[in-house]
């Protein structure tokens, strides 16, 4: 470029809010595209703005440079405007049709790419409001899925003929189906990462025509339709090279998780009319018709209206939807690492809340409020008086804000993010996308900003949900004396008078002789025993919640009635264990299980877990009911264990003469060794006792599927073994079941039971029937009921991995250690323990699996490389980031294994009769493998590894080997450790680490 139009160019490019990123998206733009930018200054101008706004779309820029031609011609002739869906559609026929190699995720995958460029360029330069950008993200996933749902539905009437079914009158006419939209798509609301939230509906049931196919192909409707929707769903939802066009929320259906993928129209109006939440009737406010056909959505909504906008407001309408949003909150608040724009306080959760509030509790008798879309709800409800204008005013202006930080947030890297960056660099960037670019310091006047924005919000929100007059007084129960344990805050003290209000309505489902005790003093009394007061109140709220909508009549059908002079016990414990989210989890979506804390109500003693297990399996008649029956037992016996091992949690303070825990690690370790390790030990072995438990009565049921009885079983011989930590005795919350099954195959096929089975004769070979019976066994284990999962089970450890059978004779699996396996399978398998099925055949394969392995490994002059090559291999592979991850990290738990197992290999050590590593370090260093020094290291490295691992499983939301970034975890495992303080936490980790990796060096080499 010429000198002036240069230094044009630079000043432009110094006015975006990322000018480094523009410099060097220019510098790697090549060829055609960068002539005809050479050409057209304002096209070359849009470009880099792009670029200095939206990584992302610089990338799809860079990787689709003919984008740049495509963009030329919409800002000249499509850029004042909305594209409408029929312009929309005509571009996406035009598009696919001209991508003849690509399959359907990526033709749509690239169309919507192309389009959001013309879209962000739009919102960036201020050319479109946020509510037009909002309705053309919205037209355009409109569009996708009719073009998704067209070629789904000629798919199925191709291979099954027409859906047909009868009318009003008795004639035969075609079946219709449609997407109805929910959500951010329903009120066409949608931002540039949402998720689209559907509901499938079709018009009747009957069957498809088959129209001259084999009789075979004729299916019913549900099933057709089925058929359509999986299609559209994968058709959406499959991650291309590219990434997904959508992420599909089916969630909102009737039943959620549990319910069918699709609905026939009247069924689901029943749905929402006598068995919906109000949470769910609550969401029919959005819903609209996305794709397929109108009558059925405009059926569909005609039947179900009155029952969402009814003319007298539902009492505690204001009180539940209060609630949903504290629900929210309490899940934020756990998972929280900064601000949340969506769903943090005063942010767009309550505005859409406040809207929606106030429309259920006046729209039955105001029409004009039903409006779905926010800002348009807004003025409507101040039209009619239902906000000043000063509220509306400033709720719309919070909202426009709220929104476009959220677009900018999502439209850094094409990602669905509502987080304000913690880093301030990152966070300057983002507010001067946001527009603060005339300001030496955009973050303070950014802050500023979002400060003002969320206060309004939330004064709007407390005014809307303390004035509605029509939440119930608490009773006696919820009027008792002032709290006054010392140290409670406003917050603690306003969440305990909450929570014992709502406690007071439900607890009378759970026992409906309760006196009128006062909660409050109860609920006082025991926060000192939770690791986190605040999180056991919203978990306990959430569970009074969840308890309301059961009946009294099944609790007692199911004999979980709790005496009233047990719920004071009762309250307490719940206390104790609702800082576990682990448990809060299952509670909440299981509130009976609270029963189990009871004293006497479930066994503790692990020898106890089996005949548990099988006196409340046997009562069921049919196997489906036993199986159900088992989930129900294992819950039961977690809930126990957990309430068991939250009460040995000993607090900040030592024991040792009421001094501070020494921040000398030395003597940190001694008390982890003392107050940890006995107690985590006896947790694992609880909960390997009770997985083995549930092993041999799953194994059980998945024989007795197959006609053998529980008198024939021990003439099989047929063994599970158990791997990872099953084999090793150390399960914990959350962990999955790592299965070796092996049969006799030396035996003569087939056994003589078999002859007893009816249909026996079908097993031509035993790798074909034990398949069979581990395809039960998994099932049984794995299968996701409307009980809930037991475990997940991983047979990836047998030989071959994934492209092996699933059950494997014992011959052969020796032969493949011998000959094929690898020195990590020979290290694996060394923890190797019979766990269920035939115990004496198991403890055979359990020695001839371990001499083998000896065997093999003596061999073999590689062992100490391919192990430490296989280490370094499974470190880069399974970490990310640059938090420390206590299992695959630097010094992790990985590192002793692989320290251990390669001293046992190469100096042929059998494990001790203790199971467990920590047994393991002390035996090889008993026997000279380890010295003193690094025995140590290892052992007092693991032992806080492994109990810091226990720690985050109890207390956060799911397992993860990853030390959390939220300062309210961390303080959490701190006291759960007994630790003074998260710093402290991190330092002691990262002394065991270093300690743990220098042992690994010295075995391995550096």
């Amino acid at each position: 470029m010429p000198g002036n139009e240069t230094g044009n160019l630079d000043a432009f490019i110094n006015t975006l809010p990322d000018p480094q990123a523009a410099h060097a998206f220019l510098k790697r733009l090549e060829g055609s595209s960068s002539f005809l930018l050479e050409k057209n200054t304002q096209l070359l101008y849009h470009v880099l703005t792009l670029a200095g706004y939206s990584p992302f779309l610089a990338e799809t820029l860079l990787r689709h440079p003919e984008h740049i031609g495509w963009l030329k011609g919409e800002t000249e002739h499509n850029f004042d405007r909305v594209k409408s869906t029929e312009q929309l559609s005509e571009e996406l026929a035009r598009f696919v049709t001209r991508m003849i190699e690509a399959d359907d995720p990526t033709r749509l995958v690239r169309f919507k790419r192309r389009e959001l460029l013309r879209i962000y360029l739009r919102d960036c330069l201020s050319v479109a409001t946020l509510s037009e950008v909002t309705e053309e993200l919205s037209n355009l996933a409109d569009v996708i899925l009719r073009h998704a749902l067209a070629r789904a539905n000629q798919e199925m009437v191709n291979l099954h003929g027409r859906p047909l079914t009868h009318s009003a009158r008795g004639r035969m006419q075609n079946a219709e189906f449609a997407i109805v939209a929910l959500g951010k798509l329903g009120c066409r609301e949608l931002n540039y990462s949402s998720d689209i939230d559907l509901l499938f509906l079709y018009s009747g049931d009957g069957d498809t025509s088959g129209d001259g196919r084999a009789r075979e192909s004729v299916i019913s409707n549900k099933e057709f339709f089925t058929g359509v929707a999986e299609r559209v769903v994968r058709m959406i939802g499959k991650s291309t090279d590219e990434g997904a066009v959508y992420r599909i929320d089916l969630r909102l259906r009737p039943h959620g998780r549990d319910g069918d993928l699709v609905w026939e129209v009247n069924r689901a109006s029943d749905y929402y009319r006598s068995i919906a939440h109000n949470w769910e009737r609550q969401a029919l406010i959005r819903a609209r018709l996305s794709a397929g056909s109108e009558s059925v959505v405009t059926r569909f909504i005609l039947t179900v209206r009155d029952v969402i906008f009814t003319p007298e407001a539902v009492p505690g309408t204001m009180d539940a939807v209060r609630r949903a949003k504290e629900k929210i909150d309490m899940k934020q608040a756990a998972r929280a690492r900064g601000f949340n724009v969506k769903l943090g306080p005063g942010g767009i959760r309550e505005i859409e809340f406040i809207a929606q509030a106030l429309q259920l509790k006046h729209g039955g008798r105001e029409p004009w409020v039903r409006s779905a879309q926010t800002l348009i709800v807004l003025a409507r409800l101040a039209e009619k008086h239902y906000l000043t204008e000063a509220e509306r005013a400033r709720l719309s202006a919070a909202y426009t804000f709220l929104r476009t930080v959220e677009h900018r947030l999502q439209m850094e890297h094409g990602a669905q993010t509502h987080t304000l960056p913690a880093a301030r660099p990152r966070l300057q960037l983002l507010a001067r996308r946001c527009g603060y670019t005339q300001t030496d310091d955009p973050v303070a006047q950014f802050t500023s900003e979002l400060e003002k924005h969320t206060a309004a919000v939330r004064a709007v929100y407390d005014r809307v949900f303390d004035e509605t007059g029509d939440s119930q007084p608490p009773g006696e129960i919820g009027r008792g004396p002032a709290i006054e344990a010392e140290g409670v805050d406003d917050e603690t003290e306003r969440l305990v008078k909450q929570t014992a209000s709502r406690l007071e309505k439900a607890i009378r489902v759970l026992s409906p002789k309760a006196s009128d005790s006062s909660l409050i003093s109860v609920l006082a009394s025991a926060l000192p025993s939770a690791i986190n007061p605040l999180r056991s109140l919203r978990n306990l709220s959430a569970w009074a919640e969840s308890l309301a909508t059961h009946t009294g009549e099944q609790f007692q059908a199911t004999g979980q009635v709790v005496d009233a002079r047990d719920l004071p016990l009762l309250i307490q414990r719940m206390i104790l264990v609702l800082s576990s989210q682990y448990l809060a989890h299952l509670l909440v979506s299981r509130p009976g299980l609270a029963t189990a804390l009871i004293e006497g109500d479930s066994p503790i003693d692990e020898t106890e877990f089996l005949p548990f297990l099988s006196a409340e399996v046997d009562r069921e008649p049919d196997l489906a009911s036993k199986a159900d029956a088992l989930r129900r037992a294992w819950y039961r016996l977690v809930i126990a264990i957990g309430h068991k091992d939250l009460s040995a949690v000993r607090g900040p303070l030592s024991v040792d003469e009421g001094k501070l825990i020494p921040r000398n690690a030395q003597q940190r370790t001694a008390l982890y060794k003392r107050q940890a390790s006995e107690h985590l030990r006896g947790i694992n072995l609880a909960q390997t006792a009770l997985a083995e438990a549930v092993l041999r009565i799953a194994l059980r049921i998945a024989l007795e599927s197959i006609g053998i009885a529980i008198d024939q079983q021990g003439r099989l011989s047929l063994a599970i073994l158990g791997l990872g930590r099953l084999g090793h005795a150390g399960m914990d919350y959350g962990s999955d079941l790592d299965l070796l099954i092996v049969f006799d195959d030396e035996q003569p096929w087939p056994p003589p039971v078999l002859a007893q089975v009816r249909g026996g004769a079908q097993w031509n070979n035993p790798q074909e029937f034990y398949a069979k019976v581990t395809a039960h066994l998994v099932h049984v284990l794995s299968s996701i009921t409307r009980e809930g999962l037991l475990y997940r089970s991983d047979l990836r450890l047998r030989p071959e991995g994934k492209s092996g059978p699933v059950a494997v004779g014992l011959g052969g699996l020796i032969a493949y250690l011998v000959s094929r396996a690898s020195s990590w399978e020979h290290s694996a398998y060394l923890k190797a323990r019979e766990v269920a099925g035939d115990l004496d055949f198991g403890r055979r394969a359990r020695d001839r699996i371990c001499e083998a392995s000896f065997e093999a490994a003596s061999r073999n002059s590689s062992l100490r490389e391919e192990l430490r090559v296989m280490r370094a291999r499974i470190a880069k592979e399974k970490t990310r980031g640059n938090r420390p991850n206590i299992k695959w990290g630097t010094g992790g738990m990985a590192d002793v294994y692989f320290v251990t197992r390669y001293l046992q290999l190469r100096d042929r050590i059998y494990f001790p009769p203790e199971l467990g590593t920590t047994a393991l370090i002390k035996h090889l260093g008993e026997l000279g493998a380890l010295d003193e020094e690094a025995a140590r290291s290892l052992f007092e490295g693991y032992t806080f590894l492994r109990t810091l691992d226990h720690w985050m499983r109890l207390l956060l939301d799911r397992p993860s080997p990853v030390l959390p970034t939220s300062t309210i975890a961390l303080q959490d495992i701190s006291q759960a450790l007994g630790l003074p303080s998260a710093e402290i936490l991190e330092e002691t980790f990262a002394q065991h680490t270093a300690a743990i990796r220098a042992v690994y060096d010295q075995v391995f080499g550096s």
